[in-house]
């Protein structure tokens, strides 16, 4: 059996380590597992649109790939046409947009994950939130973090920015927040762009030591701003686990095996718990 990943950012420690964990999956399984993707450290959909059309005309047995775009459908249901067996990481998931097998966060939970970690910590808690937009996957993340905080009688949220999860973005929009809002004690994100920028707002601001990123994830100095204190949290997700049950999946559907759901596995924790799960695959 073969099967192509197309990783959005092969380069990026993240999806590196997933491109990895899929590898030795593979291996284990004796399966033929290649990849490719986007030379660029930006993400490049219509690059990896291009090699997902090069997967179906190799006639590759499965694809796998993150559907970064609307336009990964189309190709998607091609593939699944010609008998290809797809499968998306943080995907919408389902047979209408091309996924035969589908592996994602439920980001509404990871929005009330946060809060309640917020919630745990003394005093009360001002919440700025930074999303990637007031739609799909942002729209989800910010449900839950609202319905969390509504049900907390320690945490607030003052406003909300949007950055289209561009990393020259964060600075700016976090800046903005925090202008409006100074008594801000928190900003709290799903995305780990956010982080560089995030961090140099709250120094810029005079903030660090009153207000806090909840940092998201270990890349782009998620550990690094826990261990200097500009993060008092850090979200992470046991991605590892996740790639290899990817490729378990469509390998099973290729043998004609039943696949269960399976949830993104995540954690919030502080510097006290940091690198024992940094040192278990966790990012």
């Amino acid at each position: 059996m073969t099967i192509q990943f197309v990783n959005p950012l092969p380069s990026y420690p993240t999806w590196r380590q997933i491109g990895d964990c899929m590898k030795d999956e593979a291996k284990k399984l004796d399966v033929d597992l290649t990849e490719s993707g986007p030379t660029g450290q930006a993400l490049d959909a219509t690059a990896m649109i291009k090699q997902v059309n090069q997967a179906v005309a190799n006639k590759k047995d499965a694809i796998i790939t993150f559907p970064s775009s609307v336009g990964f459908t189309q190709i998607l249901k091609q593939a699944q046409d010609a008998g290809i067996v797809t499968g998306t990481l943080y995907g919408p998931g389902g047979k209408e947009f091309g996924a035969d097998y589908n592996i994602a966060p439920d980001f509404s939970v990871i929005g009330e994950s946060l809060v309640n970690a917020v919630s745990a910590l003394p005093g009360k808690h001002v919440l700025g939130l930074v999303a990637a937009a007031n739609t799909g996957l942002g729209k989800s993340w910010m449900a839950g973090v609202k319905a969390a905080a509504a049900k907390a009688d320690n945490v607030s949220i003052a406003g909300e920015v949007y950055t289209g999860d561009d990393a020259a973005k964060a600075l700016p929009q976090v800046s903005a927040l925090l202008t409006a809002h100074p008594d801000v004690t928190e900003i709290v994100t799903h995305m780990g762009t956010t982080t560089p920028g995030a961090v140099s707002a709250i120094k810029s601001h005079g903030l660090k030591g009153k207000t806090f990123l909840l940092a998201g994830g270990h890349d782009n100095g998620g550990s690094k701003a826990v261990d200097d204190g500009t993060a008092n949290l850090i979200l992470l997700q046991d991605v590892c686990t996740l790639g290899k049950q990817l490729v378990d999946g469509v390998v099973n559907i290729k043998r004609g095996k039943p696949v269960p759901e399976v949830p993104v596995k995540i954690k919030v924790v502080g510097k006290d718990q940091l690198q024992a799960l940094l040192g278990q695959g966790w990012v």
